[in-house]
């Protein structure tokens, strides 16, 4: 039977021989991903399909490793079948969504449909152990078992925003893997996940910064549902019962980077497949950090908790692992690397209940007065109540406002932006698809606004119009002046008091360019005109 470090070379060549032929594919088939100057800040286009080449060399190296048979017989054999299935499976939806991008909703039912068939093949739990002690789960451990592999996937393809992340992150990840899973006595999982290793070891050579091509939702996908496998594979204490320390320790990053992306878009008032810029990596660029410095950090935070979480193995210690992961992560909020801002939504949502608690009888009678505030401003033209909502947000220091308008019958974007310091304190522009020279543009006035930013505390509410649309009403300002929880829950009423007043009344908005007075279903060329 081959080394393993022969399996790990065959996997790195194929990686090495097939990632330039995926990158053709790829722009033979216009799998490309376009920068846009927001989320993604990438110079120029980059073929997607990375993934193809991943897969392809996980299942040559899977094919040496078990002599060329993927039957059912032994245990490597019968798990590298399965992992071959699946994550084909997998590895296709992602190429559709690179090339069409599939709804959300529909991508994660395919991701559930693929992850059953793991369950069916046997492959799932029915009892863990949390430091010492079992917890028996029946058959509750089947969707258990396949939320774990739903949340391994999204988890990393969530992750994959910057060039070489999701690779380091995986790469790491196998490593890891397989150094529990042979001090846990199954080298059959440690042999799969160094394949693994090998595939994104020779992927990185085209990825890492500045990358040729990217993973795509074909590689991502397929990284997470292999690593999620293979995690509870290493770490099961005897059949089907599961020690869940070492994998939910070395997978802590991308899952802690998945469950904040949840609560940041809930407490917002965002939808939870909603794409945005608070993710880890973001977070780390928009504090001037390089894609190098960003990708060399996010690494060493993996590599760190994957080393507790073998250490914990060896010396049969949950707790080792446990402090050492919430140690780093409270690092993370304490030195405002990542989390900082969803706490403070939390800490918000806390106080707010707190609040309707206590003060019942106070926040009936508020009630009361916002409707009757609220039907005042009805009768006001916008500039007024947008002076009105300027002046009364200088108490908290605020630096800057935004009110975002999306419309469906609307051909663009409507902002209105104040901050303190300009001349103006009301301009108003429209935003359109950009070119890819306006993109490059864009992007480096991202970039000159995130340097400008950081440091600064935010906070956004979203509303629903009633044409199905969204409104938006965003503050921010120093992190200096970040206003006390008292305050904030102040400053987040006057904000759902304005922002539902625009969601109700958004043809009150006056268009850029339109004469005073004019609503925007009295714009010639309009679809409500």
């Amino acid at each position: 039977m081959p080394s393993p470090w022969t399996r790990f070379l065959v996997a790195f060549l194929c990686a090495l021989v097939l990632t330039p032929v995926a990158r053709a594919l790829a722009q033979r088939l216009g799998a490309i991903d376009q920068p846009d100057g927001k989320r993604k800040i990438h110079e120029r286009p980059v073929p997607l399909f990375g993934g193809v080449a991943v897969y392809l060399s996980l299942v040559v190296g899977l094919w040496v490793t078990t002599g060329g048979i993927f039957a059912a017989g032994d245990e490597l054999t019968r798990l590298s079948s399965v992992i071959v299935v699946v994550a084909g499976m997998v590895c296709l939806i992602g190429c559709i969504d690179d090339l069409w991008d599939l709804p959300a909703r529909f991508k994660l039912l395919l991701q559930i449909a693929a992850s059953s068939i793991v369950v069916l093949a046997g492959y799932w739990v029915d009892r863990v152990v949390v430091f010492g002690y079992p917890i028996e789960l029946g058959y509750l451990g089947i969707p258990l078992t396949i939320a774990w592999l739903v949340g391994c996937i999204n988890a990393l393809n969530l992750l994959d925003g910057m060039d070489g992340l999701a690779s380091v992150v995986g790469l790491t990840t196998a490593i890891m893997m397989a150094l529990v899973a042979t001090i846990s006595g199954y080298p059959h999982v440690a042999m799969i996940a160094l394949v693994l290793a090998g595939a994104l070891a020779g992927f990185l050579v085209f990825n890492l910064p500045p990358a040729s091509i990217y993973l795509g939702d074909s590689g991502s996908m397929v990284i997470g549902l292999v690593a999620g496998i293979l995690g509870v594979q290493a770490s099961l204490k005897t059949t089907a019962t599961l020690s869940i320390t070492a994998p939910a320790v070395i997978m802590s990053i991308p899952m802690l980077d998945i469950v904040l992306a949840v609560v940041r878009r809930k407490l917002s008032g965002q939808r939870f497949d909603t794409a945005d810029r608070g993710h880890i990596h973001h977070r780390l660029l928009d504090r001037g950090l390089s894609n190098w410095q960003a990708l060399c950090l996010i690494g060493a935070l993996c590599l760190l908790m994957g080393t507790a979480a073998t250490a914990s193995t060896i010396f049969h210690s949950d707790a080792l692992a446990w402090i050492t992961a919430l140690t780093l992560v409270a690092l993370m909020f304490i030195t405002r690397l990542f989390g900082h801002h969803e706490l403070s939504l939390v800490k918000l949502t806390v106080a707010q209940m707190l609040a309707a608690r206590v003060g019942r009888w106070a926040a009936a009678h508020r009630s009361s007065g916002v409707v009757t505030r609220r039907s005042s401003l009805a009768s006001e033209p916008f500039e007024r109540v947008w002076s009105q909502l300027v002046d009364e947000l200088r108490h908290f220091r605020v630096e800057r406002i935004e009110l975002r308008l999306d419309q469906p019958h609307a051909p663009s974007i409507l902002r209105h932006i104040w901050r303190t310091g300009t001349s103006g304190e009301n301009t108003a522009i429209t935003t359109s698809p950009p070119t890819e020279l306006q993109g490059r543009i864009a992007g480096e006035a991202v970039r000159a606004e995130t340097a400008r930013a950081m440091r600064q505390w935010n906070l956004a509410m979203g509303f629903a119009t009633e044409a199905g649309g969204r409104c938006q009403i965003a503050v921010s300002g120093p992190e200096s002046t970040q206003p006390e929880p008292v305050d904030m829950l102040l400053l987040s009423s006057q904000l759902k008091l304005y922002g539902q007043h625009w969601a109700l009344q958004p043809d009150d908005i006056p268009w850029p360019g339109a004469p005073v007075g004019v609503r925007p279903a009295q714009v010639p060329g309009s679809k409500a005109a």
